[in-house]
């Protein structure tokens, strides 16, 4: 498959980002190592609407609109990358 996009890492910010190009009809995946740095703590605070929601949860349901809009998120871990057109 090609992407116009990888996004790495499915946090908040790379989910919302993986969001926005996926609802334009670009071709998008994210992935993730599963490992968000917020693990550790009990709830999420000062996301709007979203205060005191569970991190694993407000993950989750950023992945279901990702999944929504025709994205992929993909379960792994990126190691190099590099733009198809610099490959020869």
């Amino acid at each position: 498959m090609e992407y116009d996009v990888v996004v790495v890492g499915g946090g908040a910010a790379g989910l919302t980002a993986a969001m926005y190009l996926a609802r334009s009809r670009r071709p998008v995946v994210v992935v993730d190592a599963g490992e968000p740095r917020n693990s550790p703590a009990a709830h999420v605070h000062g996301f709007l609407s979203r205060d005191g929601t569970p991190p694993a949860a407000l993950l989750a349901a950023g992945r279901e609109e990702v999944l929504g809009y025709g994205g992929e998120v993909v379960e792994d871990q990126a190691v190099t990358a590099y733009r198809a057109a610099d490959v020869t």
